[in-house]
């Protein structure tokens, strides 16, 4: 009886665990997003402010054109690597969920290996069937394992070639507009 009681505790103890850390890569994750926002206000407000002075500086159109000219090409710059930066935050707390799953799923495997040995110790005219399940479960785990791998390799792939594409036409756009 205790020995059921103390796997009921250890089970609700572990959940518990489990629970906080997913909560705790949340919500760094949420504070990386806000610390970048705040960063991001602080730079806008600063640049306003010199676009401003700048812009009660100018006399004639030509001077106006030329100002527009030099603001542009540092603001698709700026946009790039906030767009790099966000994505970088958004990627990190992606992985450490995906690392979670990963570590949820290995021990669940684990925990029903482990359940099918203790079944074939209580009855062993079971122990094909057993066998039969753990060969499955091992089976469908690398088969998990080889699927993750691929479809993180293909999303990386993915995700390179659309930033290369988008820092290409800005930097394009941004050239053409000079």
């Amino acid at each position: 009886m205790f020995n059921t009681q103390q796997q009921f505790a250890d089970l609700g103890q572990a959940q518990l665990e489990k629970s906080l850390r997913l909560t705790n890569i949340a919500l760094s994750g949420a504070e990386r997003l806000f610390q970048l926002q705040m960063g991001i206000a602080r730079d806008l407000l600063t640049e306003n402010a010199k676009t401003a002075k700048a812009l009660s500086g100018v006399k004639s159109v030509q001077e106006l054109v030329e100002l527009q000219k030099g603001l542009a090409q540092p603001n698709v710059e700026k946009s790039i690597a906030v767009a790099r930066t966000v994505y970088e935050a958004a990627s990190s707390t992606q992985a450490e969920l995906n690392k979670l799953v990963e570590e949820q799923v290995l021990e669940f495997n684990k925990n029903l290996v482990s359940s099918l040995d203790k079944a074939v110790a209580q009855t062993p005219a079971a122990s094909p069937a057993v066998a039969a399940m753990k060969k499955a479960v091992e089976s469908a785990s690398s088969a998990y394992d080889a699927i993750n791998k691929t479809s993180q390799r293909i999303v990386t792939n993915l995700t390179d070639a659309t930033v290369a594409a988008v820092e290409t036409s800005a930097k394009t756009v941004a050239h053409a507009a000079k």
